[in-house]
């Protein structure tokens, strides 16, 4: 197996991913900001490892030079893609992260040209977000290929990890965003809830600017795409009461508050929570002119335990060639049968 790097490996969900790599007889080299959590992690495992800033260009090209694929996971993603796959596409070298973020896919996007005339794979969303509701939505357009609504929605028990908690502030004040008729539209923060029937209950879900916004896009071309998450009614109100706090969410200060309320009070699911947990997902997808729709249900081990199984299921394969140059999808790259192949999976089709 070929040489490939970790970026970001010494956070909550890296961790999980060089855990699991290293369970399965793999060698990453593993790198990060922080000199003394990096070289932890390293002895740990006994790993080579790199201790850099995702802007150092010189040092990048280095690791670069040793190396057939980086696997980003050092988060806010925005802040890091625009140094590090450009570099990536110079060096030839593919690039996977574990995003959910529609800015980083739609940047990432851009450079397709560039990167299949470089035989340079980049698939960013390699994690729950967004392998699950990928292959979902993919599984739906094929039972209706006629379709031109989609809608997703999920629901998780086990809690978000600090990295995630991190992404979310940084993009709060943008708030939502939906697909229509194609194109990507900003909508308020909880733009629109309603009730899904899906785990077996009845929950209440709400709008979020899920990565499948971008993303389903391009698997399966369906052109008006919403996406829900299930919260509480106390949730759901708190998340319309804060609209008026948007000009507010995007200071510094305020940003600097919230960052370290999350640092001192957010880690991430425990290994008990990872080991016991299951994500409820659903979908359905609409033929607006015939009226005619499908849908289905999928369960899937914990979101973050299962981003360390995706993550690196997905390295392999494109390492062994086993996915065409240029931006990808999971459902592009391996298929919408990917998510099947993994344990505790079920999906329920009608």
């Amino acid at each position: 197996m070929d040489n490939f790097f970790i970026y970001g490996a010494y956070g909550y969900t890296g961790r999980l991913i060089t855990e699991n790599a290293v369970k399965q007889g793999l060698k990453p080299i593993v790198g990060g900001r922080d000199a003394l959590k990096t070289e932890a992690l390293a002895k740990q495992y006994e790993l080579d490892f790199f201790v850099l800033n995702a802007n150092d260009t010189k040092q990048w090209n280095h690791i670069l030079s040793q190396v057939k694929l980086v696997l980003n996971c050092a988060g806010p993603f925005a802040l890091t893609v625009k140094d590090i796959v450009p570099a990536c596409i110079k060096n030839g070298v593919h690039y996977l992260d574990i995003t959910g973020e529609i800015e980083v896919f739609s940047y990432i996007e851009t450079l397709n040209t560039q990167a299949i005339e470089q035989g340079t794979v980049l698939m960013p969303g390699v994690g729950f977000d967004v392998v699950p509701t990928d292959c979902l939505s993919a599984q739906l357009h094929a039972k209706l290929p006629t379709a031109t609504h989609l809608e997703l929605a999920f629901q998780g028990t086990s809690g978000v990890s600090r990295g995630t908690a991190l992404s979310m502030v940084r993009r709060y004040h943008t708030g939502g965003a939906i697909r229509k008729n194609g194109k990507l539209i900003n909508v308020p923060l909880a733009y629109e809830d309603k009730v899904i029937h899906f785990g077996e209950k009845d929950r209440l879900c709400v709008t979020i600017p899920w990565g499948d916004v971008f993303t389903a896009y391009h698997s399966t071309k369906i052109e008006n795409i919403k996406v829900y998450t299930g919260v509480s009614e106390k949730t759901l109100k708190t998340l319309r009461n804060y609209r008026k706090f948007k000009s507010l969410a995007k200071t510094n200060l305020v940003q600097w508050i919230f960052k370290t309320i999350i640092k001192r009070k957010i880690d991430g699911p425990s290994a008990i929570k990872r080991a016991t947990c299951i994500t409820h997902l659903w979908g359905k997808a609409t033929d607006a002119t015939t009226g005619q729709s499908v849908q289905a249900e999928l369960t899937t081990p914990e979101s973050y335990y299962l981003t360390a199984l995706t993550a690196v299921e997905s390295t392999i394969r494109v390492l062994k060639g086993k996915c065409k140059p240029g931006y990808q999808t999971p459902v592009t790259a391996f298929g919408k049968d990917y998510i099947l192949g993994f344990e505790k999976v079920k999906l329920s089709l009608n």
